[in-house]
């Protein structure tokens, strides 16, 4: 009967075991998925504040491209600004404004005609000032 003395032994050990178990778990599982929510919420705002400084650089390099192109836009109208007044000059008419207005609007649609665009010119003046849109598939219409 010894033998059977330690299994009952064993056995309430056993059941003491599991109840501790089980207590420990029905406290420790709202703590978990507490603890579980958090540690979502600081992935999901780690992830938010990452694709926010994404969007941040991506702005400012969008900015800076914008400010490059305008300033080699500048460059572009001062050298046609320039180029129509020598133009004119050679041509004996210099201080002309008629002729260099022309000569700006000439090289202008040649310019956005090279680029693939379609454009006017709404005012020759510092600076010439060019509307343009992209070409559209006239095929398509």
């Amino acid at each position: 009967m010894h033998s059977n003395g330690m299994s009952v032994g064993a056995l309430v050990t056993i059941v003491l075991l599991l109840i501790i178990l089980g207590g420990g778990a029905l406290v420790g599982c709202p703590h978990y998925r507490v603890w579980e929510r958090k540690m979502a919420g600081q992935a999901e705002l780690q992830y938010q504040q990452g694709a926010r400084q994404a969007l941040v650089a991506q702005a400012a390099a969008e900015d800076e491209a914008a400010i490059k192109r305008a300033e080699a836009a500048t460059r572009r109208v001062r050298g046609w600004a320039d180029a129509a007044r020598r133009g004119c000059a050679d041509l004996g008419r210099a201080n002309d404004r008629a002729c260099e207005d022309q000569l700006l609007r000439d090289a202008a649609t040649y310019s956005i005609a090279k680029e693939g665009h379609e454009g006017v010119i709404i005012s020759v003046g510092a600076p010439v000032s060019v509307a343009v849109q992209p070409r559209t598939d006239r095929a398509s219409e």
